[in-house]
Parts: C-alpha cells; structure tokens; sequence
C-alpha cells in the first residue's frame, strides 16, 4: 500500500534528520528542497529520489491517485509529494487533491442526447470492462459530444458532405516519457519536472480549434477524491509539444459501474497553467 510506504519514508526523514520536515513546514518555503534546504540525501540534486530513501519498486508508490495514499502526516502538515522523474519527487506545501463530494452535477439522461452516429457499436455494448473501453462508449453514446458542445451538439459528428461541422481526431495519448524538462507552476513559484519523466494520458481528442484532456476513473460507486496532476501533467507536456497553439481543455470522468453505468463529467481549468489556480468550470453526470 502506498499509504505504508509513505509513513515509512516520513521516518526516513527523520532519521536522517530529525528536524528536517519541521524546518521546511516552520518555513515561509513552497517546496523541498529548495535553496535554504538542500537534499539531505545529495545535495547536488533537486528531488528525492527512491535510490536516496533505498525504496524499491517506486511505480508502486510514487503515483499517487486518490488521498488513501498518502499518510496521516503528510495529509495534516499538507506536505505533498510531486512525482518529478523516474522514481522522484519534491515536496509541495499545497493541496493537489481534489474533493469531488463538493461537486454538484446537473443531471443529463443519456436517451435524451444525440448520438455520434445512428448506432452504438456490438464491441461496446457486451464489452471487457476497462477504462478505454467506457470512454469509447461515452463517445459513441454522445456523452462527450453532449458535454463539451451541447450548445451546436456537433464536435464529433462526422460528415464528409457536411464541412461546417468540427471534426475530430485522436491525439497523442497512452503512457509518454519525455526527453525534456516541464514546469511545474504556482503563483508562488516553480519546480522543473526532470527530462526522462513517464506518465499516462488516457485520452485525448482533438478538433479544429481545441485539444481535449481527458482522465478516467472507473468503479462500482462514486468517486470521493483524485489528484489532480493526473490532469496537470498532460496539459503541460501538451502544452509544451504544441507550443500553446491551441485552445487545451482537461476533463475527469468518473464513471460508476454499480447497475446502470453513470458518466461523472467534470472540466477543470488551471489559469495561466498555475496548479494552485484551478477553477470547476462545469460538472454534468450522465446515466
């Protein structure tokens, strides 16, 4: 359990040095380490890395998903740990949990929208549930057509006649490791995100004018809480690849497959790509 391996780590810390975490949290600092503290552990580096702590297999606790991973200290001193590179991360004194009990949704029947095509495919209605399996369905069904233009409903028709609708294309999705530096910014200050980086993109999809986001999370009933980097990450490194030349929007699905499948719809916005200036921009659940 991630949460185990977290509590073993603070003591860790405090083995090494006893008032080290104290100091960074007595400290006007946003992230450790920093310039006043160094790296306890190699002062020449700027993150912590599994090596440093001797923890292995760190793709087993370094991802972080949902609260439940991480310990009691970490959540009461809002000490949390930003995977920056192959088994590394950095201390943000900040919050990167989103609490989705707090969302209101509007209400939307999915027989009251209009489908992408005049049919739902065989492959997605008898299906092996997993999560790209459902975000296909949730196209076919047009529940995103229906949540990201349900002004035109018209962003993922298809028409080869018909040129005044928005078509849309895959874009680059799946797990990416890049071999280039990101940026992790707040308005109080920024941290790189070390070249050699993976992370996962579950879906994205893109017509003429915007790049879309998307981040599934499925289970038999709703979900409480999620980090929001899971967001984050894609949006800076696409971001980046694209050089800001299109409109980039980042969505989090949480999909309920307890009897009748509910899609939890949520569109986040991260201001000038700060992570600590996020806005809720519309939440709609579909089933």
């Amino acid at each position: 359990m991630p949460k185990q391996d977290w509590t073993q780590i603070a003591t860790i810390f405090k083995t090494k040095k006893e008032t080290y975490l104290k100091e960074f949290l007595n400290s006007k600092e946003v992230f450790l380490p920093n310039k006043k503290q160094k790296n306890i552990f190699d002062a020449t580096h700027n993150a912590f890395s599994a090596k440093h702590l001797d923890k292995p297999s760190p793709a087993n606790w370094i991802p972080i998903y949902k609260r439940d991973d991480l310990s009691d200290y970490l959540l009461e001193n809002q000490l949390m740990p930003v995977r920056c590179g192959q088994g590394e991360f950095f201390f943000y004194r900040g919050e990167i949990i989103f609490d989705l009990r707090e969302v209101e949704y509007e209400a939307v029947s999915i027989e009251s929208i209009e489908k992408v095509e005049h049919f739902v495919p065989l492959t997605l209605q008898d299906f092996h549930r997993n999560e790209n399996a459902y975000l296909n369905r949730a196209l076919a069904l047009g529940v995103l057509n229906h949540f990201l233009d349900s002004k035109e409903l018209k962003v993922f028709e298809k028409s080869i006649e018909r040129k005044n609708y928005r078509r849309l294309l895959y874009g680059q999705f799946g797990k990416i490791k890049t071999n280039f530096e990101l940026e992790f910014k707040t308005t109080k200050g920024s941290r790189p995100i070390n070249r050699g980086f993976q992370f996962e993109i579950d879906l994205v999809l893109e017509n003429e004018n915007e790049i879309i986001i998307f981040e599934a999370k499925q289970g038999a009933k709703a979900r409480e809480n999620f980090v929001l980097l899971q967001l984050y990450y894609p949006l800076i490194y696409l971001n980046n690849i694209t050089n800001n030349q299109k409109k980039i929007r980042t969505i989090f699905i949480d999909i309920e497959t307890n009897k009748s499948d509910k899609y939890r719809l949520t569109e986040f916005y991260f201001h000038e790509l700060n992570f600590d200036r996020v806005e809720v921009l519309r939440s709609w659940v579909y089933e």
